[in-house]
């Protein structure tokens, strides 16, 4: 089997809910396939999230084409129709646990298409429009 490459991401810092440390960098992957199956996760509040791993495609820093097998597509997202071939807003999770032992990389894709963006028409100021209903006669 070969070895994978690394991927090259750009990272923020950010703290999780528990108080983890993590590092996180966003993606735009492409749906491949994903599992029928689905699994139990219980976060640090104790609630039961379920979760489909999938392999996703999506272009590093420098452009080089990952792929990434059992990334976790939680059910508010599978849930909304997810379908392979369509390519959907991402993150990938890396960092520290509370009591200072290395995380595994935890990488989630949500249900948001990219590519779907809205525009600056979709929007009103509803003090201006209340001004203008207000002038008018």
């Amino acid at each position: 089997m070969a070895e994978k490459k690394k991927s090259f991401l750009k990272w923020k810092d950010e703290t999780t809910p528990a108080g983890n440390a993590v590092k996180v960098a966003n993606i735009s992957g492409t749906l491949k396939r994903m599992s029928e199956k689905s699994w139990p996760y219980t976060n640090s509040e104790g609630t039961v999230i379920n979760y489909k791993l999938a392999t996703v495609q999506y272009p590093d820093y420098f452009g080089t084409i990952v792929t990434e097998e059992n990334v976790k597509v939680y059910e508010a997202s599978y849930s909304q129709g997810m379908e392979a071939g369509n390519t959907y807003l991402g993150k990938v999770q890396r960092g520290t646990n509370a009591d200072g032992t290395k995380r595994s990389p935890w990488v989630t894709l949500y249900s948001a298409v990219v590519g779907v963006s809205l525009t600056d028409d979709e929007y009103g100021d509803a003090e201006l429009e209340i001004a203008n209903e207000l002038t008018v006669e």
